[in-house]
């Protein structure tokens, strides 16, 4: 059976590299939750590893981070190509 994707080291990662944009902009998970419509906690969830992103909520968090679609897709890339050297 596979393992789901949440605990992939490619996703925690992914997840790792969205906290620190988060961060870079200077944003708590109060405001950028604010920003999507969302209960904080939520967020924190999806941080902590206790909640999975599906596809639209990574394109709306990635928007509210200022990054277009095209750069989104590339944090996913780049984490996978980082993943198979592990």
């Amino acid at each position: 059976m596979a393992s789901k994707t949440i605990y992939a080291t490619a996703y925690r990662r992914l997840v790792m590299r969205l906290r620190a944009l988060r961060e870079a902009a200077g944003k708590s998970q109060t405001v950028l939750a604010l920003e999507l419509g969302w209960p904080q906690q939520r967020l924190s969830a999806v941080e902590a590893g206790a909640r999975r992103l599906d596809i639209m909520e990574f394109l709306q968090i990635t928007a509210a981070l200022g990054l277009e679609p095209e750069e989104a897709v590339r944090l996913v890339i780049n984490r996978k190509h980082a993943s198979q050297a592990d």
